[in-house]
């Protein structure tokens, strides 16, 4: 699996590591992660009002990690800079730190989606070189030694900005009635808010004489990025799966399930390109039958996802951490 949600990917990359700690019900709050739709109707993965709070709350409630900003948006770019540069350079062994860059301002590293910009998390530390500083990107599995100086300039960029850094330390299992209580949380079985999001901006651009069809691709040039994080979905099958020993190949059949929802997402905008470029109103019934077809595979995985959490917490017994934080 690559790319899902770069924030959770690099969180997640600690609680991998720490034995008998499961990283995989972090990934619930995912496949319905939050995302922007700007008053011109253009669809985006992140905005100047992203925060990651809910991810940041319960992050603390699964693992006992506070994850903390080192990023302030009230002062300058260069002092945030050297803010970093101080944290990088002086940090404690058990001290991650996280900072969003321009990945389009790193033609080096793979730019999968092409986008410009390409706001990205990742962590950094120090080498043996003081020129030279350790990448840790763990959504795409990618580490490796770069310039210093060109990652500065990846993250000076006016596109993007924020940080977070976290301590690998005291990091204890998850309970079981947390986890309950956070797979609670994140599903929504009624509504599918990327998919109702998709329909609304395409029924703006065809009915509303402020938005031009031929403006339609360029609203949906994000898509990309967003279906893949449905891909959560096949960690939390897996979690329950797992812990109910059910059969294999029915697995394999869901995962099959996820796999056409996110191809799915990819013709979609096929579609709609098509219908941008043309100009024909008629073909936007094939975009709607698509989106439709979408919601229900979506509904199905997620029913079914509620079914083994169901059988799940049956099995399980309560542990009361969750009443306590």
């Amino acid at each position: 699996m690559i790319k899902v949600h770069c924030f959770v990917s690099c969180v997640c990359e600690v609680i991998k590591k720490t034995p008998g700690v499961d990283h995989r019900p972090f990934y619930f709050g995912v496949w319905d992660a939050d995302f922007s739709v700007s008053e011109q109707k253009v669809l985006s993965y992140h905005s100047e009002h992203t925060q990651h709070d809910n991810f940041k709350s319960w992050y603390q409630l699964l693992y006992g990690v506070e994850i903390k900003p080192w990023y302030d948006d009230q002062q300058s770019k260069q002092h945030n800079i050297a803010t970093l540069v101080e944290m990088v350079e002086t940090k404690p062994a058990e001290r991650n730190i996280m900072v969003m860059l321009d990945m389009y301002h790193l033609p080096e590293r793979e730019n999968k989606f092409n986008q410009n910009p390409f706001p990205h998390f990742v962590m950094l530390e120090t080498t043996d070189d003081p020129d030279i500083w350790f990448m840790w990107d763990p959504d795409f599995r990618w580490e490796g030694p770069l310039p210093k100086n060109r990652i500065l300039n990846a993250i000076n960029q006016p596109t993007v900005g924020g940080g977070y850094y976290f301590d690998a330390i005291d990091i204890h299992h998850t309970s079981e009635d947390t986890v309950k209580a956070y797979f609670a949380q994140s599903m929504k079985l009624t509504q599918n808010p990327f998919t109702d999001a998709l329909r609304q901006i395409v029924t703006s651009h065809l009915d509303d004489d402020r938005f031009a069809l031929s403006e339609l691709d360029t609203a949906l040039r994000e898509i990309p990025v967003m279906a893949i994080r449905k891909y959560a979905f096949e960690h939390a099958f897996a979690y329950f799966w797992e812990a109910l020993s059910l059969n294999e190949d029915e697995f394999e059949n869901w995962c099959d399930e996820i796999e056409s929802l996110v191809n799915g997402y990819t013709q979609l905008q096929y579609r709609c390109m098509k219908l941008a470029m043309i100009g024909n109103p008629d073909l936007a019934t094939a975009v709607f039958d698509l989106l439709d077809l979408q919601d229900q595979r979506e509904f199905a995985i997620k029913h079914k996802l509620q079914q083994v959490f169901e059988q799940w917490s049956e099995l399980s017994q309560p542990t009361s951490v969750l009443a306590h934080a």
